[in-house]
This record gives structure tokens, sequence and C-alpha cells, in this order.
């Protein structure tokens, strides 16, 4: 192939790439401000909500780590992450019909286990085609680029679902939900369509590549989900609490959309203005920072414009902390467990989220907007991980990469 074909090869993998992005996460926009009222509408308690939002972690660790490995050692990504999403779909369409906690309480697990490998798949895909054109000397394609489309797509739900959240009962909610899976699920389905993600590759059935370091691998991990899950309060609770101080649906859409704004720009410009990979340890120290600040300022029930201003730190506290760990594992896991390595990320994302969520129902009930305080400290022992692993990949003497120029593309502060 010719360089100018190539290149219009590569605009238009990347093109197709990041309506992949936008496709699975369009229902994000919708579950985050409206799925703990759709829950709410069913009679439930906040410690139910709770309860059920942190859903046994053991379903969705147990469908990532299969679909990862899977696609690990077939090569056949596209294919398992349209399956997934389409049962996402028909999870939401029987949750519909399901009344009382246990009813529900099921209906979302099966929930989980279908949403729980969309986006590791689609990071997998990602991330392979990444590596493939470094290693072949093409033109780069930015993971974070891509990845923010995804961020812009469930800015776009926030925005749009707010009016018509407003003109459904709650209670009708979930089809809302249910529609827009099914629709991402066909739109994933056609950005995937003869993409190299949806084939066999030459490392399907290659050894996996023995892991280097280990411990500097679960020091990431572990750093990485206590800070993200640290978001849990503001996920399952934030709703519900802005609406009983008195704002209707179009301010809790708008109060999402805010963070989705500053997380829409951290993506689109981290990889062309802020360093891309070559920042992903500051990426995840500087996550840890923003969030201990974001919930201290929640815990104060801050008013109207408070709210806005924590919820604009999220491009920071959440979005460098998506991007930071995972250009880390990339590096550290190598090619052959591109897909495993994020689902190991996950799983521990799953884990602690669910942890956090449940005792998040708790703080509610006793200490309303207080409870982010213990967000505030789980962020904070993530940032210690994560300073931790800094030092570490400073030791010249440990081989965690093939050679110092390769460790120091992690970060040129390392």
């Amino acid at each position: 192939m010719n360089p100018s074909d190539q290149q219009t090869a590569d605009r238009r993998e990347e093109l197709r790439l990041s309506c992949l992005t936008a496709a699975i996460y369009a229902v994000v926009g919708v579950q985050l401000p409206f799925f703990p009222i759709w829950l709410n509408s069913r009679g439930l308690s906040a410690g139910e909500i709770g309860a059920i939002l942190a859903a046994p972690p053991a379903i969705r660790i147990l469908s990532t780590l299969i679909a990862s490995r899977r696609a690990d050692r077939t090569g056949r990504h596209a294919a398992i992450l349209v399956s997934y999403a389409a049962a996402a779909g028909a999870a939401y369409a029987l949750l519909g019909f399901l009344h009382g906690f246990v009813p529900i309480l099921l209906g979302v697990l099966l929930l989980v286990f279908a949403q729980g490998p969309v986006g590791i798949l689609a990071d997998g895909i990602i991330l392979g085609a990444a590596q493939r054109r470094s290693a072949a000397g093409r033109g780069l394609l930015h993971y974070s680029f891509v990845r923010g489309w995804g961020s812009v797509s469930i800015l776009f739900f926030m925005l749009t679902s707010g009016p018509i959240a407003n003109m459904l009962p709650n209670s009708a909610l979930v089809w809302l939900l249910t529609g827009v899976s099914f629709a991402a699920a066909g739109a994933a389905f056609l950005a995937l369509r003869g993409l190299g993600g949806g084939e066999r590759h030459e490392h399907a059935t290659a050894p996996a590549e023995k892991l280097a370091r280990p411990a500097l691998i679960a020091t990431v991990i572990l750093a990485a989900a206590l800070i993200q899950s640290s978001h849990a309060f503001v996920g399952a609770f934030g709703s519900l609490h802005w609406k009983a101080i008195g704002h209707d649906e179009n301010f809790v859409s708008l109060a999402w959309s805010a963070s989705l704004v500053t997380e829409v720009v951290f993506f689109l410009m981290a990889g062309r203005w802020f360093g891309g990979e070559s920042r992903a340890l500051t990426f995840l120290l500087a996550g840890g920072v923003a969030a201990i600040i974001r919930w201290f300022m929640m815990a104060g029930d801050p008013g109207t414009f408070g709210i806005f201003a924590a919820q604009a730190l999220h491009g920071v506290s959440c979005a460098a902390v998506q991007l930071g760990p995972a250009y880390l594992l990339a590096q550290l896991c190598g090619s052959s467990r591109i897909a495993q390595a994020q689902g190991w990320l996950a799983a521990a994302n799953a884990a602690t989220v669910s942890a956090a969520t449940f005792g998040s129902g708790l703080l509610y009930e006793r200490y309303g907007e207080s409870g982010y305080l213990g967000m505030a400290a789980m962020a904070a022992v993530g940032l210690a991980l994560a300073a931790g692993a800094g030092f570490a990949l400073r030791r010249p003497s440990e081989p965690s990469l093939q050679n110092d120029d390769a460790r120091a593309d992690l970060d040129p502060a390392i």
C-alpha cells in the first residue's frame, strides 16, 4: 500500500474506532444520572439502592476476566464485544418487568455480567491498533483522542436525556436505557465490521509474555482502582441528593454534563497536548489529588456554584485515572496480554467500586453529604500507592521494561 493510501486507511480506522467508543459509552450518559432515579421509583430505600448498585463484584470480575482472556486467545475482540453489548440491552429490557429488591438485584447482576467487558474489549482493540501502528512506523493513533469520543457521546446523551426524562414517568426510564443500549450494540457492530479487531491475529495462539514486574503492576492497578472507586458515592447518590435539596432533572443532567465537558477536553487534548502515554504516571498522581479536593468540596454541600465547580474536577479525578493506568499497563504487560491487563484493572475496579458503593449507601443514610469524606480517604490511599509505584519505576536496577529508554517513555518525570 502506498503512503497516501495508508494514511487514508489509518484515518478511516481512527474514525471507526472513535465511532465505536461513542457507541458503547452512549448508555452511560443515561444510566449515570437516571438509573438510581429509576431504582428509587421502584420503592427501594437508599440502602437497597446502594446494595443493588454494588452488585456482587464477582459477577463483573468473572465476566471481564472470561471475555478478555478469550478475546486475547482467539483474537475475536469485536465479535465478543458486540455480543456482550447486545446482551446488556436485553438485560435492561428484562429489568422493565421486575419489581422488588431481590428480582431487581438479580436483573442487575445479569446487566453487570453483560456490561462488564464491553469497555475493556474496546480498549484492547484500540490499544492493539495503536501498538500495530507504532511497530510498523506509521502515524500514531492516540488512545486518549479515540477514547475521548466516548466522553463526547456521554455528554451528548446526558444533555439530551434530561428533557426526555422530564417527559417520562420515572418508572419508564429503564425503557430509555433499553433503546439506547440496543442502538449502541448495532452501531458498535457497524463500526467494527471489517476491522482487524474482529479477526484472528498473530498473537492469538502464542504463549503470553511473562510479566517482568507483577508487584508493580498490582500496585498500579490497586492505586487506580481506589481512586476510581472514590467516585462511587457521587455516582450512586449525587443525583438523589441534588433532587432532595430541590433541584430538578434538568439540573441533574447539567451537573453531570459539566463533569463530562472537562472529561472530553482532557481526553481529546491528553495525547496531543498533555504528553499522552509519556505522562502516564503524572496522570495517575494528578487524578488522586483532584479526587481528594473534589470530595472535600462535595462534603461541604457547596450549593449550586460549588457543585458545578466540584464536578468540573472530573476531567482530572476520573479521566486522568483512566488514561494513566491504561498506558502504564500496556507498557508493562506486553502486547499478548493487552486485553487481559485492562481486564485485571477492570476487575479490581469492579471489586473496589462494589465495596465503595455498598458503603456509600450506609454513609448516605447516616451522614448524608458528609459521606464524601470517606471517599476522600479512599482516594488518599490510592494516591499514596501511586506515589509508591512512581518510586518503584525510578529504580534502574529493576527490569520493568526492556531498557532505560522504554522505561523513560512512561513518564519523563520518572
